[in-house]
């Protein structure tokens, strides 16, 4: 930039002396070659990533939570000398207040905004910073653990906002910018930063650190994401928002260009639902399938590649049958049950599945409307949890392998359940020498006082775990 002003001011210098001797004419035909020279210059260093982040930055908002986190404290230490004894002297617990950072985008003008739910997990006091560096004190509207993304709301109007993508749309190896604000204020400025790069891969499926996150149909992107970046905006060559950034992976703890991203497509789906009912419900497409191994593909006469074969159907007047085998999906090819689940990741009630399947060696077409999934939680006082009973509908939308005894729902970090080594998702499916149906079942009898033994199943793993009761 300077040489090139520096050539600029030497070469109007020459003019403004050439001018002078030549006459009026010669002055203003150069100067106006000279500054129609240095505008198209000008122009074409406005790139199409360069009004992207024009038009998107302004939506983009730093996002700071406070929440308190509860800290187990063993009085055992962690020397493996005290191992026998630590049974006998269980943990004490204190608080701590954690401060968490990341970004958000604007997703409409009257204040609400988009993140990730991890940026404000457990959050009780939220603070939302705009662009030009005002601050705004910022309640939950909604929030999903399972996809990550929580809807906020400040008391503000008129606000830049940012539009959608149709993430269905995107190109593997079209650009990819990143917006957001890594390390928070340490950088000491409001402004985000923007990377760029490019759409590496669609659908991918992570399974996460955190047992509650399984990230399915993410997209994938070398654009540099660090941390600050979760909750910012994916953005196309358009200045459209194509993703929600979530995580990276990477070995160092700093970009790779491994990045990850939650389809925008996804994301309006969820600002939608916790708008209006502040959770996002959640939908059954009602039947199971298997994949097709060798075995089964020479026994059904299925020697095509692909498909995934149904084993149980629960819905009546689909159209689906035990031993059909399907093809596609929303047009789009199945594989394996993993394509299934991809598809019906963010699947809300209401919404339909149009299925390709083969039976009998002919092609038929058949459209599902998914139902909501109804779960009742029932408080287990006793050992501070939440159970709901098993049924064979919820085994097969939670992919679990048993459909009797009762489904752990909740499980607070701090109670009885949680010190005996329960954890959410378990299926405890009998009690000393009773077999659970009802939750009312395990609430009786840990009213009666004496040594209980839980018969637990977690992912299909048997065991036991046992306490008194007193």
């Amino acid at each position: 930039m300077r040489k090139n002003s520096f050539v600029f001011f030497t070469l109007l210098a020459l003019i403004l002396s050439a001018c002078s001797r030549k006459g009026n004419q010669v002055e203003k035909t150069l100067i106006d070659t000279l500054y129609a020279k240095n505008a198209n210059i000008s122009s074409s260093r406005k790139t199409a990533i360069v009004r992207a982040t024009q038009k998107v930055s302004p939506a983009v908002v730093s996002i700071t939570s406070q929440s308190t986190q509860v800290v187990a404290e063993s009085p055992m230490f962690n020397d493996p000398f005290f191992d026998f004894w630590r049974g006998l002297f269980p943990p004490s617990y204190r608080k701590e207040k954690i401060t968490s950072l990341g970004s958000g985008v604007i997703v409409s003008p009257d204040g609400y905004i988009i993140t990730n739910e991890h940026v404000i997990d457990n959050g009780e006091d939220i603070t939302v910073t705009l662009s030009d560096g005002r601050q705004f004190k910022a309640k939950i509207v909604g929030k999903d653990v399972r996809l990550d993304l929580a809807l906020l709301k400040i008391d503000a109007d008129s606000l830049p906002f940012a539009h959608f993508f149709n993430s269905d749309s995107l190109y593997i190896g079209e650009w990819a910018i990143a917006i957001g604000n890594p390390f928070g204020f340490l950088l000491e400025d409001l402004s985000p930063t923007v990377t760029a790069g490019v759409i590496s891969a669609l659908h991918r499926t992570i399974r996460g650190n955190n047992e509650q996150h399984e990230y399915r149909d993410m997209i994938q992107t070398d654009a540099s994401i660090n941390p600050g970046n979760s909750g910012g905006p994916l953005v196309n060559a358009l200045g459209m928002v194509v993703g929600i950034n979530t995580f990276i992976i990477s070995k160092s703890g700093g970009n790779e260009g491994i990045g990850f991203a939650i389809p925008s497509n996804t994301v309006v789906k969820v600002i939608k639902e916790l708008k209006k009912y502040g959770k996002v419900r959640r939908a059954f497409w009602g039947f199971s399938a298997q994949n097709l191994t060798p075995s089964l593909r020479s026994a059904m006469g299925f020697n095509n590649s692909g498909g995934i074969l149904v084993n149980s159907v629960f819905y009546k007047g689909s159209g689906l049958k035990e031993g059909d085998i399907i093809t596609k999906i929303n047009g789009r090819r199945i594989f394996n049950t993993g394509d299934l689940e991809d598809i019906t990741y963010a699947l809300l009630p209401g919404e339909k599945l149009y299925i390709e399947y083969v039976r009998d060696g002919k092609r038929l077409h058949a459209t599902i409307r998914a139902k909501e999934v109804q779960i009742s939680p029932f408080k287990i006082s006793k050992l501070d949890i939440e159970v709901t009973s098993l049924t064979p509908e919820l085994a097969a939308f939670f992919g679990l392998a048993k459909s009797n005894g009762l489904l752990v729902t909740d499980v607070s970090p701090t109670g009885y359940g949680a010190r005996f080594g329960i954890e959410k998702n378990d299926i405890i499916y009998r009690i000393n020498n009773q077999d659970l149906k009802t939750p009312e079942q395990l609430e009786n009898a840990l009213k009666k006082r004496g040594r209980k033994v839980l018969f637990i199943d977690r992912k299909g793993e048997l065991f036991t775990l046992s306490f008194a009761v007193y």
